[in-house]
């Protein structure tokens, strides 16, 4: 009896291990395919340098074939459970390593790096209150329509009217020129851009509640892929735009550029340098002629006519831009866990009150901060520093190690809030420096000065004068200067 019992517990061990033999051999097979897909969205990234990739492939392959290999052996003794653990973990660790390639290569893929924004415009159709005008597609009469000469999307504008009402154009150079011409009956309808209607509002509101808005629409491209054929060598200093849009959603919705940032990239000696442009400096944008206008109304025309008319500033060329609004500072900054910000000086806007010394902040109270002006001391100067001061708070906590742990939630905060035209391969690079190298990046700040005052503006024209900043000729020529040695790569440490 002790014999047949001997024999049961034999067949029931061969069992046994045949069974666990054969749940190890898949698990194995598909440890190896998961290595596999993660080998793959390694190197399509190429954001790792050789001398950590061969090392981390290798004891990939080590800890996921092996088990597979002795699990396959029909030896008596291998701990089969111990291999089927081990390969299971392997699985799970590279397919960890897949679902991050993926959402880090589709984010990089996506159309919003890569690309220029040229914009989305919304446009509203205003006549006289008085006028009691109702636009109709049947309407029996052809209506007398006024449009901006310089609009960006002219065309699209008109056609998009005329799918409204019938309608005829006359152009005019500006905003204020087209409302007057309402309302002394050279025209019974403008189209305008509502982000200039919004101003129009802000600066002139008793001619504004004279106006009935008829109806919106919008006209304008999507992005497009970047003809910037720039070729930025990461091992010397280039140059980043920033664009910080006034306003929420679409973010290829043009509107007025209410940040302003020029970020400079020392990559060698792990610096950056940060300009600020205060937004209502009174400036020539590019490619116009007679009078200048706020800066902040050149992002109105599309992010490349703020970004020339910074180059024409400083006489600095920009390798690319960055087009942000609202929503990206408060997702990001909500994803990252808030930020420390040593603010120099307390004061109040709407409700929410900011003491001097460092104070944390989430998105939102972040976003106001960025965005008061009058409640500080040196109104925009003030205001283009604090921005400052909100970007290097976000570099400190992006650099954090234990930011990592929230990497795929970062990049899908960022997901549809933010363009640029900077490559895919340009980020890939700097990331992979970052880790081959390492180093602490150290910031420097600047910004230009001016004087407020009160001017007639391209956008309004010369019979509505808006607070403008006339610029300081001697600060632009100091922090150009600056720019320049910086942009040369000069060691700092050398001076």
């Amino acid at each position: 009896m002790s014999a047949e019992n001997a024999r049961h517990r034999a067949r029931d061990t061969q069992q046994r291990d045949m069974f666990l033999r054969m749940i190890g051999i898949l698990v194995g097979f598909a440890a190896v395919a998961c290595m596999a897909l993660a080998a793959i969205y390694v190197v399509r990234l190429n954001a790792l340098p050789l001398k950590y990739l061969l090392p981390i492939f290798g004891v990939d392959a080590v800890l996921t074939i092996l088990p597979l290999y002795l699990v396959m052996n029909k030896k008596q003794g291998v701990k089969k459970g111990l291999c089927i653990t081990l390969s299971t973990l392997m699985a799970v660790l590279n397919l960890f390593v897949v679902s991050y390639g993926d959402l880090t290569y589709n984010f990089l893929e996506d159309q919003y790096f890569g690309t220029s924004a040229v914009g989305n415009v919304e446009y509203s159709v205003v006549a006289q209150a008085s006028s009691k005008i109702e636009l109709q597609q049947s309407a029996k009469r052809t209506y007398q329509a006024g449009i901006q000469s310089t609009d960006l999307f002219k065309s699209e504008a008109e056609a998009e009217l005329k799918k409204l009402t019938p309608a005829e154009f006359s152009e005019y150079d500006n905003i204020s020129e087209l409302i007057d011409a309402t309302e002394a009956g050279g025209v019974e309808i403008a189209v305008v851009q509502t982000v200039f209607l919004d101003t129009f509002k802000e600066y002139f509101p008793k001619s504004y509640e004279q106006l009935a808005v008829l109806a919106t629409f919008k006209a304008g491209a999507a992005a497009v892929p970047a003809t910037d054929d720039i070729a930025v060598d990461i091992t010397k200093p280039f140059a980043i735009f920033v664009s910080g849009a006034d306003d929420y959603g679409d973010i290829d919705q043009t509107a007025r550029s209410d940040v302003n940032m020029l970020v400079l990239i020392d990559p060698v000696h792990y610096r950056m340098m940060l300009v600020n442009t205060p937004r209502d400096y009174y400036v020539q944008l590019h490619g116009t002629t007679g009078l200048p206008d706020k800066l902040t109304h050149a992002g109105t025309y599309g992010i490349e006519m703020s970004e020339a008319t910074i180059e024409d500033i400083y006489g600095v060329n920009v390798d690319y831009h960055v087009h942000i609004n609202y929503d990206t500072l408060i997702n990001l900054i909500n994803r990252l866990g808030g930020i420390m910000v040593d603010n120099p000086e307390s004061f109040n806007i709407w409700g929410a009150q900011f003491d001097a010394g460092y104070i944390y902040m989430d998105g939102p109270h972040a976003l106001l901060y960025a965005r008061a002006r009058k409640e500080l001391t040196n109104n925009d100067f003030s205001r283009g520093e604090n921005q400052q001061r909100v970007i290097e708070a976000i570099v400190d906590r992006v650099s954090a190690a234990t930011i990592a742990a929230q990497y795929t939630q970062i990049l899908e905060s960022l997901s549809g809030t933010f363009r640029s035209n900077i490559p895919p391969s340009v980020i890939a690079q700097l990331f992979k420096r970052q880790i081959s190298l390492g180093g602490h990046w150290t910031i420097e700040k600047f910004s230009v000065t001016g004087t407020p005052s009160m001017q007639p503006t391209y956008s309004m024209g010369s019979d509505r004068p808006l607070d403008v900043v006339l610029p300081d000729q001697n600060s632009i020529s100091e922090v150009s200067a600056q720019m320049q040695i910086f942009l040369r790569g000069e060691d700092p440490q050398a001076e």
